[in-house]
């Protein structure tokens, strides 16, 4: 991880769960950190508390195009530009396809699926324009991008999942096709110790759900993401999953 410290990453959705936990993790290993959500309250803390020059909490509506981009403009005055992007922020929903109402799709499509768009392809501009021999882009998808499942209000964020792989492998084919060195990782984790379903289906519901299925931790993504970025620049991981023992997807 040496060739990373001093660095520039991009962290989305970090005030909290996975992305707090990722967050933490690169701060750990010397990187600068821009993170980035609608709410910075938990990053401030963080701040404080590790007395830390090099985190750089932003408060960035994702839904909103002209945001992003200033966002990826004031890190390309601050640093020249970025290094990593990790595409993290993901939000559920409440409805199934039946009842569902146009403003929670767009939503749900809004921050999972578009932005991750805005996101990589002004990544990739900062990238490029540097002609960065070692630049990495991680997505973080879920185990429910690999099957559809039963329950109702599942369907159409498990639908922004499986448009989250295949946008991850669209974009490695057109790195590729530019012999960019730019390595794209799509992480399906399973179920994790987080608040999204919690915030989209209630505490009862999230309250059940961690009780009767087995989970991982923000932390336990956080050091799948330090061994994905520790990699050498020539070994390209495309699609990976994870989970416990007992339930290895999900």
């Amino acid at each position: 991880m040496n060739r990373w410290k001093g660095k520039v990453a991009l962290v989305t959705g970090a005030n909290g769960g996975i992305g707090m936990a990722i967050t933490k993790r690169l701060l750990d290993l010397d990187l600068a950190v821009v993170a980035i959500d609608k709410q910075t309250e938990l990053l401030l803390e963080l701040k404080n508390e590790k007395k830390t020059t090099n985190l750089y909490p932003l408060n960035v509506d994702l839904c909103h195009e002209e945001e992003i981009i200033r966002t990826f403009q004031w890190v390309e005055e601050t640093f020249g530009g970025v290094d990593i992007l990790i595409n993290n922020a993901g939000v559920g929903g409440r409805s199934t396809l039946i009842d569902g109402t146009v403003s929670e799709w767009k939503r749900i499509l809004d921050v999972n699926v578009i932005a991750l768009s805005v996101c990589s392809r002004e990544a990739v501009r900062s990238m490029n324009s540097r002609n960065l021999e070692d630049a990495h882009i991680i997505h973080l998808s879920s185990n429910l991008a690999h099957y559809v499942p039963s329950y109702g209000p599942f369907h159409f964020y498990s639908a922004t999942k499986h448009a989250v792989r295949a946008l991850t492998e669209g974009l490695r084919q057109e790195l590729r096709a530019l012999k960019s060195p730019i390595k794209v990782t799509c992480l399906s984790p399973g179920l994790v110790k987080s608040s999204i379903f919690k915030n989209s289906l209630g505490e009862s519901f999230d309250k059940h759900l961690y009780e009767a299925y087995p989970s991982i931790s923000p932390a336990d993504v956080a050091s799948t993401i330090e061994f994905v970025l520790a990699t050498p620049p020539h070994v390209q991981f495309n699609i990976y999953e994870l989970g416990t023992l007992r339930n290895p997807v999900g």
